[in-house]
């Protein structure tokens, strides 16, 4: 579920020995939860569906798979799960295994062995099994949260809002800009983050954006840049996000909210080699036809200089059905940087590398998406619509941000002088992200905007 944290602690390791024992114990004699599925679960499971589960952008697995009569009552939908691939919830292709950090993929022996576990009448067999897998059953891992209560550790700067948000009954999409206070003198100069966590209020935030928190959307876990890579936080009252709230309108929906980001920053002598770089690369100007349950569009970005590739992250919205990032090569090579078939929603990953790839200057990037127009498609609002870019979540969209940095080391030295450019272009994101919106007051209850028919901002998901 969240990408950052979700890189297999290097204890799970001790469970494959265990797991090919269990395998090919079940081959023969029926799975029991013990001896067989609790092994699999642990290693490709609990790391979200464990008591009291890690929160990731507003979502929180519904269960504990560590818990054998829990498993047992949703062991058919288990079942389901594993047998449409919706879990794991990961949504590159199994082509990349390997490539990305985080990656969630499940060897199809121990989905099987899962399977099978459900088909034969969900066993509990002997609890005693379970010391088995090294006591990493009962410690779920090494996945608990940190006292912190923040992944990244504990941050060195936490902001919210100035007090919580209502979301009243009567809305279904909104995007207000929102400033979040910097505690007095805890922000006093510049300084570079290396870490960012965005802890949203719930499963209503559908996303923020912010120009030093990067953006949060469902699954999609903090922001931890490889070392020597950083995004530089200007001194500054405030922090500005952009936020998208979306729900099922009518009577008794009201909502509050208390988003909250938390912040690690470089310590002065560190070395800032890479400034992180975005582009949202959106494709605008199309108009997807009602009922059409495949419809294509394309674009096209030209890599100017060399650089070094961090991460994509694709979005559309409920129609978005696939999505694939190809590069062209100077000397016309082709190569498919990230092919997403079945693009969920709910699960919007950024696909980060394990080691930051080089993508030489004169290179295009060929940019593919489709979208599911029609009735078959379960998420769709209106398959009669004829679709459109926009903002509200019952639009579209076609982004395709990509993180990156050129390959010229910088050589800053954390606490010493920063390039006045790099400065005065830090600065200037965060003032047009205020100007580019109106920012919501937080110091009354100003919904003067509710009776602004249709009041939308463009964001940049």
């Amino acid at each position: 579920m969240k990408p950052r944290f979700l890189n297999v602690p290097s204890a799970l390791l001790g469970l494959s020995t265990a797991l090919s024992f269990s395998i090919a114990h079940a081959q023969n004699t029926p799975p029991t939860f013990y001896a067989d599925a609790l092994p699999v679960f642990q290693k490709n499971c609990v790391i979200c569906h464990q008591p009291d589960g890690p929160d990731v952008g507003g979502i929180t697995a519904p269960m504990s798979l560590m818990d054998y009569d829990t498993a047992k009552i949703w062991a058919p939908l288990i079942k389901n799960a594993l047998a449409t691939g919706y879990m794991p919830p990961w949504g590159a292709h199994e082509r990349h295994r390997g490539e990305f950090k985080g990656e969630r993929y499940i060897d199809e022996k121990e989905k099987q062995l899962l399977i099978r576990w459900v088909e034969g009448g969900a066993l509990e067999g002997n609890p005693a099994d379970a010391a088995n897998s090294d006591g990493l059953i009962a410690s779920g891992g090494g996945t608990a949260m940190p006292e912190s209560g923040w992944w990244i550790g504990d941050p060195d700067l936490v902001v919210q809002f100035e007090r919580p948000v209502t979301v009243p009954d009567e809305v279904e999409d909104w995007q207000p800009t929102i400033q979040m206070p910097i505690p007095e003198g805890a922000h006093t100069s510049p300084k570079w983050v290396s870490k960012a966590e965005l802890d949203p209020g719930g499963p209503w935030v559908h996303h923020i954006v912010s120009s030093h928190m990067g953006v949060g959307v469902p699954g999609r876990g903090p922001f931890t840049y490889p070392e020597g890579w950083g995004v530089l936080m200007p001194e500054d009252p405030f922090i500005t996000v952009n936020m998208h709230y979306h729900k099922t309108p009518g009577a008794g929906t009201a909502v509050t909210d208390m988003t909250r980001a938390g912040f690690k920053f470089y310590e002065d002598g560190d070395i800032i080699d890479h400034v992180v770089e975005t582009n949202l690369l959106p494709h605008r100007g199309w108009t997807i036809p009602p009922g059409d349950p495949n419809f294509k569009v394309t674009n096209t970005h030209k890599i100017e200089e060399d650089i070094y590739l961090l991460s994509m992250g694709p979005h559309m919205h409920y129609r978005g059905k696939a999505m694939r990032y190809d590069l062209e090569y100077p000397d016309g090579e082709m190569e498919t940087l990230l092919w997403v078939p079945k693009y969920d929603f709910n699960w919007q990953f950024l696909y980060e590398y394990e080691k930051p790839k080089f993508i030489p200057a004169g290179s295009t990037m060929h940019l593919s998406w489709w979208f599911d127009n029609s009735e078959a498609n379960r998420f769709n609002p209106d398959p009669t619509a004829s679709v459109e870019y926009g903002p509200a979540t019952t639009d579209e969209m076609a982004n395709a941000r990509i993180y990156y940095a050129p390959t010229k080391p910088q050589h800053i030295v954390v606490g010493g002088e920063i390039p006045a450019d790099i400065l005065a272009r830090a600065r200037s994101e965060e003032q047009m992200r205020r100007e580019r919106s109106d920012t919501l007051d937080l110091s009354k209850d100003d919904l003067d905007w509710l009776s602004e028919a249709g009041k939308m901002h463009e964001d940049g998901h």
